[in-house]
């Protein structure tokens, strides 16, 4: 039951219960009474998210089963006796692909799917007519419009209960960060503990929305305490896409910003890995002819990590994480939001060669720092291992890709180190 209502937060594209196909009675049971018509959600194998539709003459259940975004469907029919349900399943060709075998309980419907063979066999967790649960997911970013240097805070609503922090405060001139649960809803009051980049602790932040526009904050480290009511600068929603059928799911979380260049390297992102996905199955399949094509094997989600936001700017990663090897990958993206397209290093900067002169140096030295203060290991770290670039308030980030122990670790440039170079268009932040 916790993984059944966890979904309803995950997947809430799938939650809310409006009829795909309508008058499934008249399609079914033509001119005949039936004792009744429901929907019901739910997961398969605790991962993918279905959807059930049936009709029920009493004795014959018949009807639709969706899987994923709803674009898998497949055709059942079967029979009811004593709230039990014995449901053949059946692709748009009419082969049979599994079967299903299913208790009802009130609202509940548990119970098992097997493939066609009987070979595999997946749980199914399921409940009529859930409630809808909205996909409220956002990024946004708060500053003070009087003293716009002096702080600003930006966060990240990843899951129904979860927001990720980052913070600026230009007397500590370095970007906090933290994760916790939102304590009321309602009135969105949260507490988030602070670590810095080197995962040291740098104090605690208390946020509550006052109204739709503003937020006030306390930041407390040791003896410093700041207090602030800061204005809502900017909110871009989150997009949350699912993609799954019997033999794969993908997840995709990526910002909805209405420019066709942004928009299109996102879309490309997702296709780029969905078509990765793809190429592993043919892979299976040729390598063993006897493989089960009905049984979801693999599993991989995308989702964003934002370094930075302001009207110019949006910065951070993409992460990649997948079943097979349990990797994940990063892409990082800056966008310029005003024009709408792609920022590359070399219209953030007047003199790129002069650029990487600077950042090996600064990189080279800050690693000499790091791997004898720093409680991550960066002695086996060399300057060229720091590939992925993205923005932060105090500066360019530069970061190396995941590690299974240490995550990410990051060396953050400063603008000022950078005066000279930068472009007059877009500095200072």
């Amino acid at each position: 039951m916790r993984i059944l209502f966890l979904y309803y937060f995950l997947f809430p594209q799938l939650s809310q219960t409006q009829s795909i196909e309508t008058g499934l009675a008249a399609q079914f049971f033509k001119n005949q009474p039936v004792l009744w018509e429901k929907t019901y959600v739910g997961l398969w194998d605790d991962v993918i998210p279905v959807q059930l539709e049936l009709v029920s003459d009493g004795s014959v259940c018949k009807g639709y089963f969706y899987f994923g975004d709803i674009k898998n469907k497949y055709v059942l029919s079967g029979t009811l006796k004593n709230n039990e349900l014995k449901l053949e399943e059946q692709d748009l060709q009419a082969n049979v692909t599994g079967r299903l075998v299913l208790n009802l309980s009130d609202k509940l419907m548990v119970g098992t799917w097997y493939n066609s063979k009987k070979s595999f066999h997946a749980r199914l967790n399921l409940m009529e007519g859930a409630t809808p649960t909205v996909s409220n997911y956002w990024v946004r970013s708060y500053g003070s419009k009087n003293t716009p240097d002096e702080s600003i805070l930006l966060q990240h609503k990843e899951f129904s209960d979860q927001i990720t922090t980052r913070f600026y405060y230009k007397l500590l001139n370095k970007t906090l960060h933290g994760t916790s649960e939102i304590k009321d809803e309602e009135n969105f009051s949260q507490e988030a503990v602070l670590e810095d980049y080197l995962h040291h602790r740098a104090g605690t932040l208390s946020s509550w929305k006052s109204n739709e526009k503003k937020i006030d904050i306390t930041y407390k480290l040791g003896t410093i305490e700041y207090n602030k009511s800061l204005d809502l600068l900017l909110q871009i929603p989150i997009v949350q896409e699912t993609f799954a059928d019997h033999w794969m799911a993908v997840d995709i979380n990526y910002p909805k910003i209405d420019k066709p260049d942004i928009i299109s390297w996102f879309r490309h992102l997702v296709d780029t890995f969905i078509v990765d996905i793809q190429a592993k199955k043919i892979s299976k399949l040729e390598e063993d002819d006897q493989a089960d094509p009905i049984r979801m094997a693999w599993r991989m989600s995308i989702w964003p990590q934002f370094d930075f936001l302001n009207e110019q700017f949006i910065s951070g990663k993409m992460h990649i994480k997948n079943s097979w090897d349990e990797s994940t990958s990063s892409v990082p993206f800056t966008f310029d939001l005003k024009e709408g397209h792609i920022l590359a290093l070399d219209e953030l900067i007047t003199d790129p060669i002069k650029f990487e002169v600077l950042k090996s140096k600064w990189v080279k030295q800050e690693l000499v720092k790091l791997s004898s203060g720093a409680d991550l290991d960066y002695k086996s770290l060399q300057p060229n291992d720091f590939t992925l670039m993205t923005l932060k308030k105090e500066g360019f980030v530069f970061a190396t890709a995941f590690d299974m122990i240490y995550g990410i670790r990051e060396i953050i440039l400063p603008y000022t180190e950078l005066k000279d170079i930068l472009s007059p268009k877009y500095f200072p932040l």
